[in-house]
């Protein structure tokens, strides 16, 4: 029995030591994507999102679609915006139109109309390990596209999950905007993510917002769905 007891713990270790080496051969990029993979479920998928007393709903389409619906307050519903590429566009009721918008413009606190319209990273930015320990890798990325939220992000990402830990987004000069912490980690569209992002100013510790995702499922849309034609309706 004790023989087969060291056997057994002597595989483990074999197994974790090749688990260890294969997530170290990884390269930038593809940690990139798989920190992607635990932050959205697939190319196509809806999300509810509270922040502070406001609620949305949000209809994602791989990284260039994104529907955003005011739900609460009352008051503020019919403010819906529809992002396609770099491009957004928010609907004012008073108006009766929507106006274009910018994707780093605030939404409510800290958190920005990017933060909740953009959840990927792959595609937008390139990526370099900036840093590594024996737990976690520390990436550097830079945009690749003009009209993102953050021109540079620095985010930490635990190894042996590739669940993103914390982020700090940077100016094009890479001076701090706002830092922020990924928690709440639980089992939401099939797998463990995260479901509250906490947005500190940079300048202003006490200025904070935070981001709860209270649903999020597999979803497909119909193409007519993202069309600014139909906002407001």
């Amino acid at each position: 029995m004790r023989a087969l007891i060291v056997s057994v713990l002597a595989l483990v270790e074999v197994l974790s030591g090749s688990a260890a080496r294969a997530a170290a051969e990884l390269g930038p990029e593809e940690i990139l994507k798989r920190v992607d993979e635990v932050r959205n479920p697939s190319e196509s998928y809806r999300m509810q999102v509270r922040i502070s007393d406001s609620v949305f709903d949000v209809l994602l389409e791989g990284n260039s679609k994104t529907l955003v619906r005011t739900l609460e307050p009352a008051r503020d519903q019919g403010r819906d915006m529809l992002m396609l590429g770099e491009e957004m566009w928010a609907y004012i009721p008073n108006l009766k139109r929507a106006v274009r918008v910018s994707l780093s413009q605030k939404l409510t606190g800290q958190a920005a109309n990017g933060d909740i319209s953009r959840m990927r990273w792959s595609g937008d930015y390139s990526a370099g390990v900036e840093k590594e320990t024996a737990d976690s890798w520390t990436l550097f990325l830079t945009a690749t596209k003009k009209g993102l939220t953050y021109e540079k992000i620095r985010v930490t990402v635990e190894k042996k999950t590739f669940h993103p830990i914390k982020a700090e987004y940077l100016t094009g000069a890479s001076k701090p905007l706002k830092r922020a912490t990924f928690g709440g980690f639980k089992r939401i569209a099939g797998r463990i993510r995260p479901t509250e992002l906490s947005i500190q100013s940079a300048v202003n510790q006490n200025d904070q917002s935070k981001i709860i995702v209270e649903a999020m499922e597999k979803k497909t849309f119909p193409s007519s769905q993202f069309n600014p034609q139909r906002l407001g309706q």
